[in-house]
């Protein structure tokens, strides 16, 4: 049995959706104390449970909420495309072919729908810090320790980060949309590859080439600030 459709559907949903931001958490247990697959969540709200939709909905709205802030630089953007993937998920269930995989098959409505809203919006990229698109672990010691406790207090440091802010921005509106999204996905999400790869519907060693010049790129271009 489909879910259900039409305006009834989508209203309740929707109002899942929003509870997250309300604090609101539902915390369901089966008979053995487990919660829950997401095999047997879509399975019941493919027959008609719409609380078991909701249940997925409170699983997985925070993680969707991140992805799509990351790909948009925008909260209340990311809130309304979430809200707009949820929709899109509930309406599409009956179309996930292996409901083991609702996580990568969700996330791949929402970053879609989130480079959509981008090309519509004209939005200049995602907001991401430099330490957010070349990690710790590339960084030197020298470097590390040069951060310091008070460096954002040394003379021109205002001005610097504002300058590298802008830098950053720019640097990643260059990127390709298939290097944006791995990075989003692997390196600042640290979803699996295998799952990143399912998301972007392409290989594994795909995934890995993507984010391999996705950060020597803006390692190349932004060697100044590093």
């Amino acid at each position: 049995m489909a879910p259900e459709s039409g305006t009834a559907g989508d209203a309740n949903v929707r109002g899942a959706s929003v509870s997250m931001h309300s604090g609101e958490r539902v915390a369901t247990e089966d008979a053995t104390g487990q919660a829950p697959s997401d095999e047997r969540l879509v399975r019941e709200a493919r027959a008609g449970r719409q609380d078991a939709f909701g249940e997925l909905v409170e699983r997985y709205q925070r993680r969707a909420v991140s992805v799509a802030h990351r790909l948009l630089g925008d909260l209340q953007d990311a809130l309304e495309v979430c809200q707009e993937a949820f929709i899109r998920a509930y309406r599409s269930l009956h179309t996930l072919e292996d409901e083991r995989r609702f996580r990568p098959w969700l996330l791949r409505i929402v970053t879609n729908l989130s480079l959509n809203w981008r090309r519509d919006r004209a939005v200049g990229g995602p907001r991401l810090s430099l330490e957010d698109c070349v990690l710790e672990r590339d960084r030197t010691r020298d470097e590390q320790l040069g951060d310091g406790e008070f460096s954002d207090q040394r003379p021109g440091a205002e001005l610097r980060a504002d300058e590298l802010r802008r830098a950053v921005q720019a640097a990643l509106r260059r990127l390709s949309e298939p290097q944006r999204m791995a990075l989003v996905l692997f390196s600042l999400e640290q979803l699996p590859q295998k799952e990143v790869a399912a998301i972007m519907k392409c290989s594994v060693e795909a995934v890995k080439w993507h984010v391999f010049q996705a950060r020597k790129r803006l390692r190349d271009e932004l060697a100044e600030f590093l």
